[in-house]
C-alpha cells in the first residue's frame, strides 16, 4: 500500500484556517466524509476527537496523524492539510502543529492502518520534505512532493 494510491489532490486542503485543534478535526473529518462521499461525516469527526482526547497524535516537527478505526468502512481513507497558522496540538515535542494527515480505516485492519502511519512518519522524518510541503504554492504540488518523499524514502 502507498499513499499515492489513497491521496488524489481534492484531497489536500491548502492552508485551512481553523480556531483551535478541535475546528480543525472537525472540519478536516467533515471534509473527508464529502470527498469520499462517505455517509456519516458526525461519526467520523466523533471518533477522531475521541481518538485524539485518549492521546495527542502530535508527533512532533509540526506534524500530527489524527486517526481512528471504523466498522462501517471497506478500506484506509486518508486526506492531508496544512493550517494556515499554527495550531497547538499537544504534541510529543510540545511544539505547534501545520502538517495534518487525518486517516481512517476498518475496524478489523490492523496492517494496512499501520503501515500508513509507518510510511508517514517516515517520510515527515525528513526536514527537506516538511519544509517543501510548507512552501507547496498548491494541492497539487502538495501532492507531488509528498509522492517525491515516498519514492525517495520509503522502500
Amino acid at each position: 500500500m502507498k499513499l499515492q494510491n489513497i491521496l488524489a489532490k481534492n484531497s489536500v486542503l491548502i492552508d485551512i484556517k481553523a480556531a483551535d485543534k478541535t475546528d480543525l478535526l472537525t472540519q478536516m473529518g467533515r471534509y473527508l466524509g464529502s470527498v469520499y462521499d462517505l455517509k456519516d461525516s458526525d461519526t467520523i469527526v466523533a471518533r477522531i476527537l475521541a481518538r485524539e482526547g485518549e492521546m495527542s497524535t502530535g508527533i512532533g516537527f509540526g506534524i500530527a496523524i489524527p486517526h481512528a478505526r471504523l466498522d462501517s468502512i471497506d478500506r484506509v481513507y486518508l486526506i492531508a492539510a496544512r493550517t494556515a497558522g499554527d495550531t497547538e496540538f499537544n504534541a510529543i515535542d510540545e511544539q505547534p502543529v501545520r502538517l495534518v494527515f487525518l486517516m481512517i480505516s476498518p475496524a478489523n485492519t490492523t496492517t494496512e492502518h499501520t503501515k500508513i502511519l509507518s510510511i508517514l512518519s517516515r517520510i515527515m522524518s525528513y526536514e527537506d520534505i516538511r519544509k517543501n510541503l510548507l512552501e507547496a504554492p498548491d494541492a497539487g504540488s502538495f501532492l507531488n512532493i509528498l509522492i517525491a518523499g515516498e519514492d525517495k524514502y520509503v522502500q
